[in-house]
């Protein structure tokens, strides 16, 4: 299936990216801090914990901002991405759901819950949030939104609505290396060749300079693209570099049958 084929290039760690860069330390807790200011605290060294690979202690920070106030919506959305972390979608929904209840607003509960969703499979309830969190112009997650958005269309074989979501992204973001990627995978799929190539030429330039790096995935698509446009160079480039880094790859296997006529 097609859905093979697209990357996510998302990692685990942007479950705690998406809430911003934390440097809370425990010397921020004072006895004179305040409540609110303390549901502040313990939600920000969570999620630092979370970010060092540390849910156990997250959990424990975030449950102590909870005992504070229970319906603290970053507090509850911060406890929602630790269950992310740990593979649990059905709980991080609960929480996200609580964050929700206490501000409905709150943009990245509405992202957070959205990916939970799609994990699950309920695309539609991942469509609405995702599009929620999309839509807002001032959240600075935008971007992740709209290609999560965009593989819940894929995932449910809206492909074209799914290159429109990418490409919405680039608008925002012209050199996200998640988008181009799967953008230009949908346009080869799609048979829009050229649109396909213009877009995975800007990602291999971004290669080129070192700002992110070929994967399997994306190198047997430079390879075909080199196929269909008599680019026997840079075909030779990208197979050259296929075998080196990934001979254990399908994609490897399949490029190998190209070579034989198998393909």
């Amino acid at each position: 299936m097609l859905l093979q084929r697209l990357t996510t290039i998302v990692i685990l760690t942007s479950l705690i990216t998406l809430s911003g860069c934390v440097t809370t330390t425990e010397s921020s807790f004072t006895k004179k801090a305040s409540p609110e200011k303390s549901v502040e605290n313990y939600t920000n060294l969570g999620l630092g914990y979370l970010q060092k690979g540390r849910p156990d202690l997250a959990r424990q920070r975030l449950q102590r901002a909870l005992e504070i106030n229970e319906r603290s919506a970053p507090a509850n959305d911060a406890m929602g991405l630790v269950w992310q972390a740990e593979g649990e979608p059905d709980l991080a929904v609960e929480y996200h759901q609580r964050a929700l209840r206490a501000d409905r607003r709150y943009t990245p509960a509405h992202h957070h819950i959205g990916r939970a969703y799609s994990q699950l499979g309920q695309f539609s309830n991942a469509e609405r949030h995702l599009n929620t969190a999309a839509g807002d112009r001032y959240y600075d997650r935008r971007v992740t939104a709209y290609n999560e958005l965009a593989m819940v269309y894929y995932r449910q074989e809206r492909e074209s609505q799914a290159v429109e979501t990418y490409l919405e992204a680039l608008r925002l973001a012209p050199f996200n290396v998640e988008a181009l990627v799967n953008v230009s995978t949908l346009l080869f799929e799609l048979q829009q060749y050229e649109e396909s190539q213009r877009y995975f030429d800007r990602f291999d330039r971004l290669a080129e300079r070192q700002q992110t790096r070929h994967n399997a995935h994306s190198l047997w698509l430079g390879i075909k693209l080199a196929a269909i446009a008599q680019d026997t160079p840079r075909s030779i480039r990208f197979g050259s570099q296929l075998k080196q880094e990934f001979s254990h790859t399908e994609e490897y296997r399949l490029y190998q049958q190209s070579l034989t006529g198998g393909q």
